[in-house]
Order: C-alpha cells, then structure tokens, then sequence
C-alpha cells in the first residue's frame, strides 16, 4: 500500500541528506523493510537525475549466512562488496528488524570474524561516497518504546521528515557555546558525571549522517572523566539486549561498572572506557567489574 511518508522521507534523505546530484551513483540497502519504502527510494533517486543500485536484505537470511560463516564465504563477499561500493557517489540505508534479538545467538567469534572481513566495505562507503543510515520502525522497536505500531510509526514519521534546514541556527549556537565551555556535568537520576571539553571541538549532526539527528557531538579531555552514569533504556549490541551503569575516575581509587550481560559488549565497554578515560578489566561476571584507571595526559 502506498503511503505518502515514505515519498517524504524519500525525497529528504535524497536531496538533503546526500545531496544527490545529476548522474551519481547511489546504492540503496533495504534490511526488513516494505518493499514500497526501497520503490520509493528509487524513484527519488532517479528524480534527482541519480542512478539507482538497490539490494535488499532479511535478518533471518543474514542470521543463517552468520553462523556458519567461513574465511572462504566472506573473503568472496568482502571481494565483491567492495568492487560495487568503489563504483557508488552515495549509500543509503534503511535497517529495520522484526526482531531485535535475531542475531542473540550467532556466536561471538563469527560475528568478530564478520566485522573484520567486511571493514574495507565500511571504509569505502563511511571514507569515499555520501551516505545516509536510519532505523525502520517495526513492532519490536514500538515495544522497547512501551507504545502502540501506529503510534510508534507516526512518531517516528514526524521527527525523521523534519526540515533539518530550520535546526541549523540553534546547532550553531549549541556549537559555539560548546568550544568556550571547560567543565561539564551532567546529572540525573543514578547519574553524576564531571568532565572537561576544553579545547576540543564540538560537531555538528543535522541530518546528514544519520535520521533523526540534531545532535552536537564532542568527548571529554581524557584525564578529566569523573563520576558514574546509570542507562534508563537497554542497548542492543550484536543481537543482544543489555543495560550497564558505569562509574570511573581519573584518580587513583577504583572505578567500577554493573556488567551487561553479553561478553562482547562487556569487552566493547572495557575497550572503549581504556582508550577514552585510562586502562580497565573487566570480570567475567555479570554484576560488578573492577578497574583502576591509571591515565596520563595527552
């Protein structure tokens, strides 16, 4: 059936988001979303003077294709992905999933194995052409939500065919104020974090990258992280469901952090939390890490 949001969001991800212009390749990947959204998609891409790709994707495919996968499959799959991404001006894509969890129970070392294999590719699309990613909204993400499909569906319409032009101002300003900042807190329930952002830059997010956006992004100076922040909502990383709290200081006595129950985002949160705010461990546990971070000044 169509439905005239998809044109919308079509046309605002086209000529906003990549800019597309006249004789440009553009690859649109569809994952768990209504063929009427890839169509629409196509045709605005062709309206804009572009030349479409399209190639649409099931998670429960992609699921079978992950758990057995071997060096001989993906060597071939990275080797023709890649070929087609080096011919591409522009990406979208558009990733929904009937199911959240589908990939819960690849195992790690596939899906590490996988993400390796396919890193050129990312390289090449997020380096080399414009590119767009955006969720799709399906019942899963409306139950994480605690909200009806129809509901979820009209909200998720009204903040991603926004005009994005009209956010730039208050961006700007956003942006200024945060390049003359130094200390930063944020504070909230179970939540008590200290920072300093001085003389790093802020960034700009408004609809280019990513649908929804407006966001102004920056990082803490490394050695000036201290406090602790408690997650209200779960994440999903890989397939999997899990909320964290982490607490961290850049003095000598002990940070910690509730575990998320999968290994591998326990190990992606220690990894990160090392390269940003000092050196962490990690139990195997699933209730309390301990680290101390011993950083030094860049």
């Amino acid at each position: 059936m169509h439905d005239d949001r998809f044109d919308k969001l079509a046309k605002l991800l086209v000529e906003y988001s990549i800019r597309l212009k006249r004789d440009e390749t553009v690859l649109i990947e569809g994952f768990d979303i209504p063929d009427e959204m890839t169509v629409a998609l196509i045709r605005a891409v062709r309206k804009a003077g572009g030349v479409p790709f399209a190639q649409t994707y099931q998670t429960r495919v992609n699921r079978a294709l992950a758990l057995e996968a071997s060096d001989r499959q993906l060597n071939v799959m990275a080797s023709h992905e890649l070929a087609r991404m080096k011919k591409m001006n522009a990406y979208i894509a558009v990733r929904g999933s009937n199911n959240i969890t589908e990939l819960s129970d690849v195992p790690p070392d596939k899906m590490k194995l996988i993400g390796r294999k396919m890193r050129p590719v990312q390289d090449q699309r997020v380096k080399k052409t414009k590119w767009v990613v955006l969720r799709w909204p399906t019942p899963s993400m409306a139950q994480l939500a605690g909200m009806s499909t129809e509901a979820f569906e009209d909200f998720f319409f009204d903040v991603c065919t926004l005009d994005y032009r009209k956010l730039q101002p208050g961006m700007k300003a956003l942006k200024h104020l945060m390049e003359r900042t130094d200390r930063v807190q944020i504070k909230g329930p179970d939540t008590d974090l200290r920072f300093s952002i001085k003389g790093i830059s802020a960034i700009i997010c408004g609809g280019d990258r990513n649908i929804p956006d407006g966001e102004v992004f920056s990082c803490p100076v490394k050695d000036s992280v201290d406090g602790h922040v408690t997650f209200n909502a779960p994440s999903i990383y890989q397939g999997t469901a899990n909320r964290c709290a982490i607490s961290c200081s850049t003095r000598k006595s002990p940070a910690h952090f509730i575990s998320p129950r999968d290994r591998r985002t326990r190990k992606l949160i220690t990894e990160t939390a090392a390269r940003s705010t000092g050196t962490w461990s990690a139990s195997s546990v699933l209730t309390t890490a301990v680290a101390k971070s011993t950083s030094t000044a860049n």
